[in-house]
């Protein structure tokens, strides 16, 4: 159908949000202690060394890994990877068959807000009360107040639960969680105290992934453990253990990690890990004496238990397609490492020139943790799609996804991640601040991903061009070097808020300019060349509000959606924006962004949104899911479903935990970034009308409001930079849609 257009001059603008990258320089660092060869390793892969390291010093551009740690890793001659873990020559032994759970419980606003940390205790002495074989030794803190009488806000205590009873066993002052000392000195006395046959470590609070790491505490600037950290915690308790943890395993989001596992590796022989964001409940703790009882003797049977149980109570709150679990074998990770690194080695060479390829895998494996523009970023992608999507690039790739799902020794995921492998990897998909990339060169298993990873960041930040690099990951003098740190400008980086629309950084080109076609409709064409890097193009759409208390007249942003007929052969692309959009039940438009899309079957796929809005007075995120269906034409909704709210990832790195189901007079208003329509400069936030949610009301679409509005097509590319076309400025009277031109 024709177009009807109405004469005026298109407003306009172009925009670019870019990803920087960095170099990344200065990786040696001074080794403390003697680290020996862990006897139990009689799998030990030759591709992998194991040595018996001496002291390291920052010239030895050898060493990637060090520090007072568990785990050396370093490169030889021949460019192997050389693993060295602390290990124990002579592991004690006990046939008692008792479970000892070691539980870092660190509250934060799970226990002060929700109580959550209280429920976990209540199921632990319900679960030690059917099993006797069954202990739980907990240090409880990091939370200002608890919802118990037993446990004391800003307090540090410990306990032992026992026989279905609990015992306070110590009481002082409040010590940050977050520091590598106080998860040592818990560790260091639990062992001395409280040793038995099967020990377990359980950290326990929120997990922001790779680089954020866990256990929050909001009693000191919710400071929390880093991978780093942990490991160092873990080394210097480690010789007051009588032998290794059975099992290590992270309550908290996010935390499945090829860079968590491998800094697990000398303490635990299996990993209970997740993936993706945990229930707001949690990990069923029942979950322990059903496993012990049925006869769990290792790690794995054990943990096998508590996945199934975690899903079992994610089915009775609705939240199971999104469930995540893994029990990861430890012993078997080295193969993994040695193979990982053979793999990186052909995509460092690869990307040598362009990175395009790796960046589009990249972008395109299953990713976790929001990483959009309104939840934040947690930049984990699923290691296994991730290597099998580069597989062109490396003749290793096979024997990297190999031994990687050999040491995944059980996973239960849901239906929206079935294809999740059980470890994720640390990707930049958009670098938060300055610090991350710093961050994460110190837990980075392969100097030749760590190669990749800076590459990709600086060819984000240049639209696809190495040209200009300089970096040389083994060369002994950019190792040592640290005047380079920041010589680009990259770690300066920090993300815009909200939408930039006055510049262009991207790697498209236009074959045709964005203009109206005979028909009436808006549309471009893109370069051949600039179809190899285009990621994927939405409509923005924006509202003209004028503002009666100050006299102003804004744009309200309306979000992005897929109101786009693109031709991904020749590179032209319409708008099919027909005026409608998402709506509250009481008619207002809500700002939405399309995030996500999931393939269901042949014939049915769905869209994941998210919304900013104001909740109750507290913002957090609406997620909206629809679904569309094939009817023999065109694709039809079928759905529209809210999924809940998710406050997101906090300026901190933490996931939050719960993903909270509306209730019955739940406040709903909606928010808008509010740009100026002359200069495209951000202004404001507005928020709308209050709407009570009546437990009933539903997400639809429908027509907009009477009014002028702005169109846009958003073209992104695989390098993080996005493309505005010119605004053009429609009219919507009585359902019916005009562009002016």
């Amino acid at each position: 159908m024709k177009k009807s257009v109405k004469k005026l001059t298109a407003l306009c603008a172009a925009a670019c949000l870019t990803l920087c990258g960095c170099s990344l320089t200065d990786l040696g660092s001074d080794l403390g202690g003697l680290l020996q060869k862990d006897p139990d390793k009689d799998n030990t892969p030759s591709s992998t060394k194991i040595d018996s390291p001496s002291p390291a010093s920052p010239s030895d551009s050898n060493i990637f890994f060090s520090g007072e740690r568990g785990t050396v890793l370093s490169l030889s001659g021949d460019g192997s990877l050389s693993v060295s873990r602390l290990g124990k020559e002579n592991e004690q032994t006990s046939s008692e068959g008792m479970w000892t759970v070691l539980v870092y419980m660190c509250g934060t606003d799970l226990e002060s807000d929700q109580g959550s940390a209280t429920e976990d205790l209540d199921e632990m002495m319900t679960a030690t009360g059917k099993c006797e074989s069954l202990r739980f030794v907990v240090e409880t803190d990091g939370t200002k107040e608890w919802q118990n009488t037993l446990c004391k806000g800003k307090t540090k205590q410990r306990f032992l639960i026992s026989g279905g009873e609990i015992e306070e066993l110590y009481s002082g002052k409040s010590t940050n969680m977050g520091l590598s000392s106080t998860l040592s000195d818990f560790v260091g006395w639990a062992a001395e105290n409280y040793s038995s046959q099967y020990m377990v470590l359980d950290l326990w609070n929120h997990g922001g992934g790779s680089i954020s790491g866990v256990c929050f505490d909001e009693n000191f600037g919710d400071d929390s453990l880093s991978l780093k950290e942990i490991d160092e915690a873990l080394a210097k308790a480690f010789e007051k253990m009588p032998r290794r943890f059975e099992m290590i395993g992270c309550d908290a989001c996010l935390m499945a990690t090829v860079e968590t596992a491998n800094i697990l590796v000398p303490y635990g022989k299996y990993a209970l890990l997740s993936q993706n964001l945990e229930s707001g409940y949690g990990w069923d703790y029942t979950s322990f004496a059903e496993g012990i009882n049925g006869g769990s003797k290792s790690g794995a049977e054990l943990g096998k238990y508590i996945s199934d149980g975690y899903y079992k109570f994610c089915l009775s709150t609705k939240e199971q397609d999104e469930a995540t679990m893994s029990v990861i074998d430890l012993s078997k990770f080295d193969q993994f490492l040695a193979d990982f690194h053979n793999f990186a080695k052909d995509i460092d060479a690869y990307c040598e020139n362009n990175s395009t390829e790796f960046i589009k895998a990249a972008k395109n494996a299953l990713n976790f943790g929001g990483n959009n523009r309104t939840e934040g970023y947690t930049n984990m992608v699923d290691a296994g799609e991730l290597i099998s999507l580069s597989s062109k690039m490396s003749q290793n790739a096979d024997k990297a996804l190999s031994s990687l799902k050999n040491c995944v020794s059980y996973v239960k995921n849901g239906a929206y991640y079935s294809n999740a492998c059980g470890l994720s990897l640390y990707y930049p998909l958009s670098v938060q601040g300055s610090m991350e990339l710093n961050i994460f060169k110190d837990i980075c298993v392969s100097p030749s991903y760590l190669g990749i990873v800076d590459k990709c960041a600086y060819s984000s930040s240049t639209g696809g061009s190495l040209l200009d690099y300089i970096g040389d990951w083994l060369s002994s003098s950019f190792w040592s070097s640290s005047d380079l740190l920041g010589s680009y400008g990259y770690w300066d980086y920090e993300e815009e808020d909200s939408l930039n629309f006055d510049q262009n950084h991207s790697a498209l080109d236009y074959e045709i300019e964005p203009m109206f076609d005979n028909d009436g409709y808006y549309t471009f064409k893109l370069t051949e060349s600039s179809l190899d890097v285009l990621e994927s193009v939405y409509c923005n759409v924006m509202m003209s509000y004028f503002d009666d208390e100050d006299g102003m007249e804004y744009m309200l942003d309306l979000g992005t959606d897929d109101y786009v007929d693109m031709d991904w052969y020749s590179g032209q692309c319409w708008d099919s924006f027909d005026g409608s959009w998402f709506a509250l039940p009481d008619g207002q438009p809500l700002c939405v962004y399309l995030i996500d899309y999931e393939d269901i079957d042949d014939d049915t796929y769905c869209n994941i949104y998210t919304s900013p809005i104001y909740l109750n007075g507290e913002y957090t995120n609406l997620k909206i899911r629809q679904t569309y269906r094939w009817n023999g034409e065109y694709y039809a909704t079928i759905s529209t479903d809210i999924l809940g709210t998710w406050e997101g990832i906090d300026e901190n790195g933490s996931a939050a935990r719960e993903v909270y189901q509306l209730q019955f007079g739940d406040v709903i208003e909606p928010c808008y970034y509010a740009y100026d329509p002359f200069t495209f400069e951000y202004i404001t936030d507005y928020y709308g009308d209050q709407y009570f949610y009546t437990g009933s009301g539903k997400i639809g679409i429908d027509y907009l409001y009477d009014g002028d509005y702005y169109y846009a097509f958003e073209i992104n590319d695989y390098f993080g930079s996005t493309l505005y076309t010119d605004f053009v400025m429609f009219n919507i009277e009585d359902g019916e849609l005009f562009y002016y031109e």
